[in-house]
């Protein structure tokens, strides 16, 4: 209970912030990465992935389930 009140507060101290921008705009960050060759785009997306799908409340990343017990002399 003590954990949820504490997020919330934390949720609620964060300020919101929204730009909107056009397409056309020169400084939007998709004209820097049109620039850059596909395997860096792709490596960017897949650290990004990592970051996102990483470490979550502490837990370690992990298999969904056991794949296969191998017994070991």
């Amino acid at each position: 209970m003590l954990y949820a009140a504490a997020r919330i507060l934390a949720m609620s101290s964060i300020e919101r912030v929204v730009t909107k921008k056009r397409l056309a705009d020169d400084d939007a960050p998709w004209v820097y990465w049109l620039t850059r060759p596909a395997e860096e785009r792709i490596d960017a997306v897949e650290q990004i992935r990592r970051e996102h799908h990483g470490w979550t409340n502490g837990a370690e990343p992990r298999l969904q389930r056991v794949f296969k017990i191998i017994r070991r002399p």
